[in-house]
């Protein structure tokens, strides 16, 4: 099923943020809703707690204060002392309406009512009363009484005080067990909302990495399809324009280098055949200076035939994969045959051939095994100066034959050996020769080695190449 994409790479990006951040929005805005409500308790709790401990002292303070001024009215008899308790009456019926308002249980509500009748009815009697020592004395113990009352009603408060306050402690600690809960919760879903929109913003940039990849490859045969935003899309379609016209760029490349290879193959057999024929004296004898240089038309013309063979190959392997025509053979019969057809060479530069060849017979596509052993021998002696020595090694290993060729040339540079085995590369290697290769040598024989299921390798060597190549002794299928 094909995702709907936005149009554009940057709206996805922006919906991804967006759609990535809604959690935790979504979490803030539930922790600041909370801790707004746990605030307004707070503050109201406070609030409550202080005016119900300011009233509760208050009655406490007229009540000493009315009971004082008693005191000194049932003494002196003075008119302002009555006024001064009457002012304490009166604030503390004020701090008894404070208190009453308040959020208080029933049991208070009840002692405030008693409280304050038995305080009405004790005013009522101290000034309405003329004096005497027995009705003082009895007044007297009416206010410690009412004294006893209050400092119960402060108690009583304090205790409520405490219980709201371990009440807003509570609530405080299930507020932070839910946010916490709320945040664990909601932080993997933010995190699973930003995998799924990583994927989608991924997936066509790994699709066009992966299609950019392939036309570095030279592989051209497959379309090129970016599902994403319109953008991206579109770009797509450019890259699989740009697909089609490498295609047939590389078609193009492919027919020359077929028909080229094709138009030169003749009159260079030509060429060789007539060196032949004077290197072999069939048109009379020749003199030294002249077999010299019958024998260099002979080498050239072999050379470049070696050159277009690899042209051949190399536009037959690129047309389609290697298919192998397997058979069994001796490994040492071929490599002897193929050192033969460079015996001239090897003796005009006075080239030793080390060699440590077991026994090996193993079942392949002889003709290709034979380019593989000719390409690396031709490097060999190309690169191995006058007078050098060539060490060839061959042994079975399991089930495999490995086949090692060790030159006595400069070796392979570190710049070289990344792109050694690319069609076309030479490296920047100096040797002697009077015909330039084509660089498809090494290319074509690591082909025919991967359509064998095997491998070859450049090995550590402190002087000169030293070319490692593993066959299978039975490859799995006829086919690469």
């Amino acid at each position: 099923m094909r995702i709907a994409y936005p149009r554009s790479f940057l709206k996805l990006l922006l919906f991804g943020f967006a759609l990535t951040m809604l959690p935790l929005l979504f979490a803030f805005g539930n922790a600041a809703v909370y801790l707004d409500r746990l605030a307004d308790k707070s503050r109201t709790t406070v609030a409550q707690s202080v005016q119900a401990t300011r009233a509760s002292r208050a009655i406490a303070e007229q009540l000493m204060l009315m009971e004082r001024s008693a005191r000194q009215y049932f003494v002196l008899h003075d008119v302002q002392l009555l006024v001064n308790f009457t002012r304490a009456h009166e604030q503390f019926a004020d701090a008894i309406d404070e208190l009453s308002g308040l959020s208080i249980t029933a049991s208070q509500a009840e002692a405030l009512k008693a409280i304050n009748q038995q305080e009405d009815k004790l005013y009522d009697t101290v000034v309405q009363l003329q004096p005497t020592p027995e009705t003082a004395k009895a007044a007297i113990a009416e206010f410690l009484d009412l004294s006893d009352q209050a400092q119960n009603i402060l108690r009583e408060n304090n205790r409520l005080i405490d219980r709201e306050s371990a009440i807003l402690a509570r609530t405080a600690e299930q507020t932070q067990e839910m946010l916490i809960s709320q945040t664990m919760t909601l932080i993997p879903v933010a995190l699973l909302v930003a995998a799924v929109i990583t994927f989608l913003v991924a997936q066509p940039i790994k699709r066009m990495d992966a299609a950019i990849r392939r036309l570095g490859e030279g592989k051209y045969d497959e379309p090129i399809s970016i599902d994403g935003p319109g953008d991206l899309h579109n770009l797509g379609i450019r890259l699989d324009w740009l697909r089609a016209q490498l295609d047939e760029l590389n078609q193009q490349k492919q027919r020359f280098l077929r028909h080229v290879s094709h138009e030169l193959k003749t009159p260079l057999t030509a060429i060789r055949e007539g060196s032949e024929l004077l290197s072999d004296e069939i048109g009379g004898a020749l003199s030294p200076q002249q077999k010299e240089i019958a024998n260099i038309l002979r080498e050239s013309s072999m050379r470049l035939q070696k050159m277009i063979e690899n042209l051949l190959n190399y536009s037959a392997v690129q047309y389609q994969k290697p298919q192998l025509e397997l058979s069994g053979f001796d490994f040492p019969t071929l490599l002897e045959n193929v050192l033969n057809s460079y015996a001239l060479t090897m003796s005009s530069k006075q080239i030793t051939i080390e060699r440590d060849c077991e026994t090996v017979h193993l079942k392949a596509d002889a003709e290709k095994v034979a380019t593989i052993v000719d390409n690396l021998i031709s490097n060999a002696i190309k690169y191995t100066p006058k007078s050098g020595t060539i060490r060839l090694r061959t042994r079975q290993t399991n089930d495999s034959l490995v086949f090692e060729v060790h030159d006595g040339g400069p070796g392979v540079m570190a710049a070289d050996k990344a792109k050694l085995f690319d069609p076309f590369y030479k490296g920047n290697g100096v040797y002697e020769s009077l015909v330039s290769g084509s660089g498809l040598g090494l290319s074509i024989a690591k082909e025919y080695v991967d359509a064998h299921g095997g491998e070859i390798m450049l090995l550590p060597s402190d002087h000169g190449a030293h070319f490692q190549v593993r066959l299978p002794l039975h490859p799995a299928s006829k086919a690469a």
